[in-house]
């Protein structure tokens, strides 16, 4: 017994030196656990930015998301700090350490002797995967930038819009690399060209030395144009950084994009030209946190993300002299996510692409009905990547689309040369049913299958379901052979009744076996792509193979199993197959320079100068577009100062072969159709073509018209004009105006005329109608005077009779005091209520006199003897009201029957009287008036369709090129003149605001600021006041976002991919 014991003893000491073996091995871990609930530390994840409690260090905000693992999301790079002012020359290395997280920050200043101390003798811990703690303090600029985080935006300014909290990592979802469906091989690639860059004509203007004056005044309006800049830019990084859009009157943000810091990236190249090189740093510093892989938009508007986020990273890139890697790096991280919109059939995007794996791995189409602008603005921007990667299959891309437009217009469109609006990029021609060589199969006699007879309708009739029979075991039932076995089963939860089952009864066979006798629902009788289960196999006699065919369960037909197979794994042979088409029409086209358009015709020479001249193809398209352009759209409006301008209008085409008849000219102007005059006036002297270099200045100063013409000096979105007759003869003709205004004025004018005529004759009518009825109420008065002197007659005949009664009865015996009181009560003397006969009672005229009521009334009553005494004052006074009363009733008998009869004398209607009538239609002229007081028409417009104005670039983006190309310094000055109008009506407290109505002089802000207001509208200012070597146009060549792309020199070859 004493041995037992002791044995137990030594088994718990055993157990007390193993258990403190284990935690003095494990005390290395400590400090990474250390107080977890005290600071609430958070750490980052894998996939996503930590959820932060307001309480965390704003150093946390800048924590770069660590990368998804491989099985995930592609391998990145981590997040690096750039280097310092005195390492830029050299890309950052990929040793570079990452910034460390709050949580890391705060634990390392609590616990940091304790853990240097733990780990210089204990060895390479193992620490937790979700804890990765720097422990050696960063010597590579970090300090730096915890010192000054609180200048650095934070991610949650003040003015941050409230979100609903989401749960943290489960449900982040990342873009992730697919398996192409329609894959391109590598030997049928579109190459960029190579070889030795072709000469191109100088563009940019040969400028002398300027004046001291002339410098001194360029330099104070640039520096004014900067710092509207800095204060943009200012309140984007204190209320908005790392989103998209600042609100500049509320000081919030909006992420109307993907949330990926549009503005951010938008302004990169903004910051380095302006010399703005401590802003631009912090701004690649914030491109490090953005993450391409996720966002809260479910769809990627490809055509924006590129020009403003592709273009914006590869012009940061170039302006910088290719010193940031990390923008190159996010460019790619873009480019190939971008990338698979292209996978389609016929490799034309998917302008809205749905990048979620679970939608990213389908098989999709372009659409129907695609815009042409952002079909055709993409190349540029894959073009410039494929050269700085030099990755082949970006410029395949975006060359397949122009080889699309090339061959449409070789085909020709309705306006030869241009395209529409609209475009059905499918590359499927649905409305031909698609004929396959199948071989023709002999008829099918399918036994005991009587033939179908024409029956109508019958409605549904209810089923008589077989009831279910349990299975009895005969041989494992524990009660005995044949019984059934009875199993209870407890309740679910507390308080739930047991249910009893029997157990060899299956309920889901005998659920199957119901379902399969019913009729087959609706859903079952679509026809799937592929039976999912083979039923009745069919031996290929020819081939002899068993079950490589089947027959349809629900058609009947004979289904290719090998053939269904390959329609599961390959899309494009089944479902995908039509008859294939290129670039085609939808049916209803608008053909114009406009929205929608416009940067599809931009791109032609500038892809041409980003290429080097070494693609033909941009020349060609041009060339036919601008021909076109000159043939059908130009036209010249009608000005009070007769200032000769230019605009291009608009052509509607319905159906699918219009005659030239039917396409009439709109004469429309939209502020997005501002920057043909740059455009061909660089295509003027890229090309050499005579005569366009002054159209482009027409059309420039036209849009500098058009900011002139409005009472707060800004153009509006869009309008339309009064054109001329005649561009080279063409002076202000108010008559002519009006006209545009009011093309009815004919119809108009003599509608008032008609209403005129009619209103006369109605009013001669009704003054006949009421001479008339005056006649009639004057021989109703005669006979009713007559029967009333009847009456009256006959009442003092009556009255006379009555009295002597009475004196009779007062002789005789005296009267009781009652009867004194009746007689000379007030209460007898009330007049009787006055009865009005509207119908005989017409005028005054006929009316007796009150004399004569009385005199009537009197005698119509019986006398009564009264007393001789006087009134008193209540009695005097009762009479007085009496009488009052009285005259009251007679006046509103008077009155009433004048106000509807009207005693009003007839008289001729004065002009003045006609026209304020409502009823009246208007005259031409009141009409015109009308109309230019209520829209506010400036002179020139007969429509503004839209008075809005949102920091556009176009107008003054075209007055640069004009700077830049003709040397005229007059263009600054009209430049200066739109600057200073823009300035005061957009400014804000924050930055600048759209505005509500151009047509004022002091327009509503509506909270909203673009992104391309810091990328190209103050670029363009800026550039405008800027030395001509500063992006010069020999040099540069500049997208749709203004955002400026290198050119290829013609000292060097480019070297092929």
């Amino acid at each position: 017994m004493l041995r037992i014991r002791r044995y137990r003893v030594y088994l718990f000491c055993a157990v007390v030196i193993v258990i403190l073996f284990v935690r003095i091995s494990r005390r290395n871990e400590w400090p990474a656990y250390g107080q977890p609930d005290t600071f609430k530390i958070t750490t980052p994840k894998e996939g996503k930015h930590n959820e932060e409690s307001p309480g965390d260090n704003l150093i946390q905000k800048w924590t770069p998301k660590p990368q998804v693992p491989v099985a995930a999301k592609p391998t990145k790079q981590a997040p690096k700090l750039p280097l310092s002012k005195a390492s830029k020359t050299s890309p950052p290395s990929k040793s570079s350490i990452p910034i460390k997280s709050t949580s890391a920050a705060v634990r390392e200043s609590i616990n940091s002797k304790t853990v240097i101390e733990t780990f210089e003798t204990a060895g390479p811990p193992t620490i937790p995967q979700f804890i990765i703690p720097d422990r050696i303090p960063p010597s590579n600029g970090f300090g730096e930038i915890e010192q000054n985080v609180d200048d650095i935006h934070p991610i949650a300014p003040p003015g941050r819009q409230e979100l609903p909290e989401f749960p943290p990592e489960p449900t982040t979802i990342h873009w992730q690399k697919q398996i192409d469906h329609f894959p391109v091989p590598t030997e049928s690639l579109i190459h960029l060209p190579t070889g030795q860059p072709v000469k191109i004509p100088q563009i940019q203007h040969t400028f002398s030395d300027e004046t001291s004056d002339a410098k001194i005044t360029r330099e104070k309006r640039q520096t004014k144009v900067r710092n509207e800049f800095r204060k943009a830019w200012g309140g984007y990084k204190k209320y908005a950084w790392l989103h998209d859009e600042l609100s500049p009157v509320s000081g919030k943000f909006r992420d109307p994009f993907c949330g990926w810091a549009a503005t951010l990236v938008d302004a990169l190249d903004t910051l380095w030209i302006m010399g703005l090189q401590d802003e631009f740093e912090e701004a690649v510093k914030g491109i490090e946190l953005i993450d391409f892989t996720t966002s809260p938009r479910g769809d990627i508007p490809v055509f924006e993300t590129t020009i403003r986020y592709l273009g914006g990273l590869l012009a940061a890139y170039d302006v910088s002299g290719a010193r940031y890697k990390v923008l190159l790096d996010k460019a790619v991280e873009l480019g190939d996510i971008l990338m698979g919109a292209f996978d389609t059939p016929n490799r034309m995007p998917v302008l809205y692409y749905r990048w979620k794996p679970t939608f990213a791995s389908q098989p999709h189409r372009a659409s129907q009905r695609s815009n042409l602008a952002e079909l055709g603005s993409l190349s540029m921007e894959f073009t410039r990547l494929a050269q700085l990667t030099h990755n082949t299959r970006y410029y395949d891309a975006v060359a397949r689309v122009t080889n699309a437009l090339d061959e449409w217009q070789d085909r020709g469109t309705v306006l030869n040369g241009v395209f529409p609006e609209n475009v059905d990029a499918s590359g499927c021609n649905r409305s031909v049913e698609l004929i396959t060589q199948q071989p023709i199969s002999a008829a099918k006699v399918v036994p005991n299958k009587k033939p179908e007879e024409a029956v109508g309708y019958e409605p549904p009739m209810p089923m008589t379901v077989e009831e279910p029979r349990p299975h009895k075991d005969l041989g494992n039932s524990p009660s005995g052979p044949g019984t059934l076995e009875l199993q209870i089963v407890p309740g679910a939860g507390e308080g739930e009744p047991a249910k009893g089952k029997i157990v060899t009864w299956d309920e889901s066979s005998h659920k199957q076996e119901v379902l399969r006798k019913m009729k087959p629902s609706k859903r079952d009788l679509e026809e799937p792509l592929v039976p999912a289960v083979p039923t009745t196999p069919v031996v290929d006699g020819a081939k002899g193979r068993e079950n490589a065919f089947t027959v349809h369960p629900i058609t009947s037909e004979r289904v290719d199993l090998v053939e269904a197979a390959k329609a599961e794994a390959d899309p494009t042979s089944k479902m995908w197959d039509c008859v294939p088409q290129g670039l085609a029409s939808t049916g209803s086209d608008k053909f114009s320079m406009g929205g929608g358009q416009d940067s599809t015709y931009e791109y032609f020479p500038k892809e041409y100068l980003l290429l080097g001249g070494r693609e033909a193809k941009y020349k060609k398209m041009y060339i036919k577009t601008i021909d076109a352009v000159r043939k059908w759209m130009l036209f010249r409006p009608m000005l009070p100062e007769n200032r000769d301008v230019l605009f291009t209008g608009s052509i509607n085409a319905w159906g699918v072969n219009p005659v030239p008849e039917d396409l009439k000219l709109e004469y429309e102007i939209e502020h997005l159709t501002c920057f043909i005059g740059g455009m061909v006036g660089m295509g003027a002297k890229i090309f050499d073509i005579e005569g366009d270099l002054e159209i482009a200045k027409k059309l420039t100063d036209g849009c500098v018209w058009a900011y002139g013409s409005t009472a707060s000096g800004i153009m509006p979105e869009g309008g339309i004009l009064a054109p001329c007759k005649s561009a080279k003869h063409c002076t202000w003709n108010e008559t002519e105006y009006h006209l545009a205004l009011d093309p009815i004025a004919d119809t108009r004018d003599e509608n008032v005329k008609q209403y005129l005529k009619n209103r006369k004759a109605r009013l001669a009518e009704l003054e006949a109608q009421r001479i008339a009825q005056i006649k009639m109420v004057e021989e109703d008065e005669r006979a009713a005077e007559e029967a009333r002197r009847a009456e009256a007659l006959l009442s003092n005949s009556t009255i006379s009779t009555r009295s002597n009664g009475s004196e009779a009865l007062r002789n005789e015996e005296p009267v009781s005091l009652q009867k004194r009181q009746w007689e000379s009560s007030p209460k007898e003397e009330v007049p009787k209520p006055i009865t009005h006969n509207f119908a005989d009672d017409v005028s005054k005229k006929g009316v007796p006199k009150m004399e004569e009521q009385k005199h009537i009334a009197s005698s119509n009553k019986p006398k009564v003897s009264k007393p001789t005494t006087t009134l008193s004052p209540s009695q005097q006074l009762y009479e007085q009201k009496s009488q009052l009363t009285e005259d009251e009733l007679r006046s509103m008998e008077s009155s009433g029957r004048q106000g509807e009869e009207g005693d009003v004398e007839y008289r001729e209607e004065t002009e003045a009287e006609a026209m304020l009538d409502p009823s009246r239609p208007p005259t031409h002229g009141e009409y015109v008036a009308a109309r230019i007081k209520q829209e506010l028409l400036p002179p020139g417009y007969t429509v503004i369709r839209s008075n809005k104005y949102i920091l556009r670039p176009e107008a003054i983006e075209s007055v640069w090129y004009m700077y830049r190309i003709t040397g005229d310094k007059t263009w600054q000055d009209k430049g200066w003149k739109m600057f200073e109008a823009v300035i005061n009506a957009t400014s804000t407290e924050y930055g600048h605001s759209a505005i509500m109505d151009v047509t004022v002089p002091a327009p509503t802000q509506t909270d909203e600021m673009e992104s391309f207001w810091l990328s190209e509208t103050l670029k363009y200012f800026y550039l405008l006041f800027s030395t001509p070597e500063t992006i010069s146009l020999d040099e540069w060549v500049l997208n749709t976002e203004a955002h400026p792309f290198k050119r290829p020199s013609t000292s060097s070859p480019v070297p092929s991919s």
